[in-house]
């Protein structure tokens, strides 16, 4: 098949196809992330072979800036006045299911499958991470609102932080083991926990700055304007620091909504539809069936016991906190999915242990695998518990399309 190599013709492509694939997903009525991933992979290597792995480099700025409104949006959630109700059981909930993914994880890749402390370790920690921006594309286009989607948020933004956090001391721990295998060396332990203490330093005063510029400006479309430069000037000096873009955006997200007004960020609604096509469509051009099928047994335990990690745990903790019947029952359902920040958290894995010790391809393999089985099954999972809460609307074209049926 026609490699495509021209960004610009590679962007028309996934812009299209995306389109058409969400369109299609809708008539099932599954959400239209779903569809856009899907057609990634047939525009990837698995079928048609046609987006290249160089493509993704010169369409940085595109993801950058899918994974920044995300964050924006998801720190508009977190305002006092709308979780103050709730704190207690978004830290609860979300302490609670890091903790019971991450040990039955690891038990079973140890004692089932018989890997190692590396191996076990880096895919348990891994395995808590809940993906952003699939929840909140699918929170979106239902228009989902509520007590049991703020909680989602919330705890969605929690479990970032402390995965971040999980993935980095794993790592450092293994470089400390292997450096002196009798001992701890801390000094491999600060990294991670400076990272994400940075990040959350840098958010807080970009967001501060952020506030008197946006008082001063009016119009919807100036508005945007200065959301996207605190986009992608947050993505930039991330990469420039090494720090998470996510969590520095984010928080300069929770800084503007609540320091200035949580709905400055609907201005966004005037181009999230094609960034989110665009973002969904171009990763899922890095999922591969075939790492899926030749580590399938692997594979199928680690998301079997992920899915019980996820679901247990939440439920626990939303039963120790006392938190509404909708979020035990549910909440676990709607924390499923797993691609963008699972793929930089692994690529974090590779640079930093890379020729330090050998991080086995089967983990890689692995892990792209579950990545590849929840970028579909997870926003069905979100979809299905938004609707069972009664917190989801039905789009304006599925109604439509019932009406003329």
């Amino acid at each position: 098949m026609y490699t495509i190599e021209n960004p610009a013709l590679a962007l028309g492509v996934l812009l299209f196809a995306g389109y058409v694939g969400g369109q299609l997903a809708k008539i099932i009525k599954i959400p239209a992330v779903a569809g856009y991933v899907l057609a990634g992979i047939i525009l990837g290597p698995s079928i048609l072979d046609t987006i290249p792995d160089s493509i993704h480099d010169s369409l940085q700025p595109v993801k950058d800036l899918g994974l920044g409104m995300v964050a924006l949006l998801i720190g508009a959630e977190l305002v006092w006045k709308k979780i103050r109700n709730l704190g207690k059981s978004i830290v609860v909930i979300t302490v609670v299911q890091i903790i019971t993914t991450f040990g039955l994880v690891y038990l079973a890749i140890v004692y089932i499958l018989g890997q190692n402390f590396v191996v076990a370790s880096l895919l348990a920690s891994l395995a808590t991470v809940t993906t952003p921006v699939a929840t909140m594309a699918v929170i979106r286009e239902y228009r989902a609102k509520g007590p049991f989607t703020s909680t989602l948020m919330g705890v969605i933004a929690l479990d970032d932080v402390f995965c971040i956090l999980a993935v980095g001391l794993s790592v450092g721990m293994i470089l400390s083991l292997g450096v002196e295998a009798d001992a701890i060396q801390f000094m491999y332990l600060v990294p991670p926990i400076m990272e994400v203490v940075l990040s959350i330093v840098l958010g807080i005063a970009v967001g501060f700055l952020a506030v008197p510029v946006l008082k001063r400006i009016s119009g919807d479309l100036e508005i945007l304007a200065a959301m996207l430069g605190i986009v992608f000037l947050n993505a930039g000096l991330s990469v420039i620091w090494e720090l998470s873009a996510l969590l520095v955006t984010m928080t300069s997200g929770v800084i503007i909504a609540n320091f200035y007004r949580d709905d400055v960020f609907k201005v966004m609604n005037y181009i999230d539809l094609p960034v989110f096509i665009v973002f969904f469509t171009l990763a899922g051009t890095l999922l591969q069936f075939e790492v899926l099928l030749s580590n399938w047994t692997i594979a199928a335990v680690y998301i079997v016991v992920r899915w019980i990690g996820k679901y247990s745990g939440c439920y626990l903790g939303a039963v120790i906190s006392k938190a509404d019947e909708n979020v035990k029952r549910h909440l676990g359902t709607a924390m499923m999915t797993k691609a963008g920040l699972s793929l930089g958290l692994l690529m974090y894995v590779q640079d930093r242990l890379y020729g330090v010790v050998e991080v086995a391809t089967m983990l890689i393999a692995v892990e792209l695998a579950a990545i590849a089985f929840y970028e579909i099954v997870g926003p069905i999972c979100v979809r299905y518990a938004l609707f069972k809460v009664g917190e989801a609307k039905v789009p304006e074209s599925e109604k439509k399309r019932s009406e003329s049926a």
